[in-house]
């Protein structure tokens, strides 16, 4: 291993770098979850508002280039709400600091509408300055997908690098039919045009792999990002096992946990910030351009210093080569990126390759998901 090397080239690596690379498997802790009253079932769904019969079949767009630039690297979720008022300065030069390259905002809903312009107005120039990127994400429940599509072009209108629709099954009051959710995202795939639509997705697991979309909304998408909420389960097998059951059809780009999960029947506490750090090595490792925390708000400062200190280099010949818009070259070849963080990429790609393997392994636990345990 480069490791020794590494720090005797360069001693400030032991502090730079709080845990090893190659990152080995962690067992969160503690675990298993105490035992939960059962939830009550969900309610079921009413009439959508626009009939099956009147959602046209749609063929699958046209053979695309885009660029993933938007989306790789290191990324954090803001859930952010209608009477939000963050200091988005603030979070922008924090962000910047810690060398994350994205940051993804919620900006809709059914129930909400769409609230993100006054937000968008000020975070996509203050993000752009800096070379950050934005990403848009909304809810949308299907039950109309025309207006759930017109959110989405309004978020796009307001100069966001890409584009994502948190796609949530039908407890969580989404009408995700096979030919709903392949009109929605034909029609946010138009308003994109050259900007990435990444679909925020069930993490592919032994029971949504069979029965979650993800094969009929490939064709419309540009990248996968599995909700990979591991709870008790080994973080680095959680986002291997969603990495390969998903890039086959769509480059990948997992989004990991950064909060509580025990309110709703996972383990108690924040995730450790060893376990961020196996998340994102196991998701490099196996080729995902990028990756990201959800979120922001409900996470700590020590798990947001494991995703800062995480050494991702983005792969530019992976996500498509492009150049950065011109707003953001700076960032990219800039000096606020020490030659340490390529030490340490370097570090990680020759690792063994025994340990890729074992991450390969079966994910056989539980995944909770927001609003009950699947």
């Amino acid at each position: 291993m480069l490791l020794p090397l590494v720090t005797a080239l360069c001693p400030a690596a032991t502090a730079a770098s709080p845990y090893p690379l190659p990152a080995p498997a962690v067992q969160p802790e503690p675990c298993p979850p105490p035992p939960m009253p059962p939830l009550p079932p969900a309610p079921p769904l009413g009439p959508p508002a626009v009939r099956g019969s009147q959602i046209p079949l749609v063929p699958a767009p046209a053979p695309r280039h885009v660029s993933l630039a938007a989306v790789s690297g290191k990324g954090i979720w803001l859930a952010l709400w209608p009477s939000s008022h963050p200091d988005l300065a603030a979070i922008v030069r924090r962000v910047h600091a810690a060398g994350i390259d994205q940051i993804w905002v919620r900006t809709g809903s059914p129930a909400d509408g769409y609230y993100g312009g006054r937000e968008l107005a000020r975070l996509v120039p203050l993000a752009h300055a800096l070379g950050v990127y934005v990403i848009a994400w909304d809810f949308p429940s299907l039950s109309n997908p025309l207006a759930d599509a017109e959110r989405a072009a309004r978020a796009l209108r307001a100069g966001v690098d890409a584009f994502s629709p948190d796609l949530e099954p039908a407890p969580e009051g989404t009408y995700l039919g096979v030919k709903r959710a392949r009109y929605y995202l034909s029609l946010v795939r138009r308003y994109a045009g050259n900007r990435p639509v990444v679909a925020t997705v069930m993490p592919p697991n032994s029971y949504w792999v069979h029965v979650y979309p993800y094969s009929a909304m490939a064709p419309f998408v540009d990248a996968f990002a599995p909700m990979v909420y591991w709870s008790c389960t080994e973080p680095g097998a959680a986002v291997s096992q969603a990495i390969l059951a998903l890039r086959h059809l769509r480059p990948v780009v997992p989004v990991g946990q950064d909060f509580d999960m025990g309110p709703i029947g996972g383990r108690r506490g924040l995730p450790s910030p060893a376990e961020i750090w196996r998340f994102l090595y196991v998701a490099q490792r196996l080729g995902a351009p990028g990756a990201s925390l959800y979120d922001l708000e409900s996470g700590g400062p020590s798990q947001f210093a494991a995703l800062a200190a995480y050494p991702w280099t983005a792969d530019r010949a992976r996500t498509g080569g492009q150049a950065r818009p011109p707003a953001l070259r700076r960032r990219a070849t800039g000096e606020e990126r020490p030659p340490l963080r390529e030490l340490f990429t370097q570090v990680m790609r020759d690792g063994s390759s025994s340990d890729v393997a074992m991450q390969q392994s079966a994910f056989t636990g539980r995944t909770y998901v927001a609003g009950g345990r699947q």
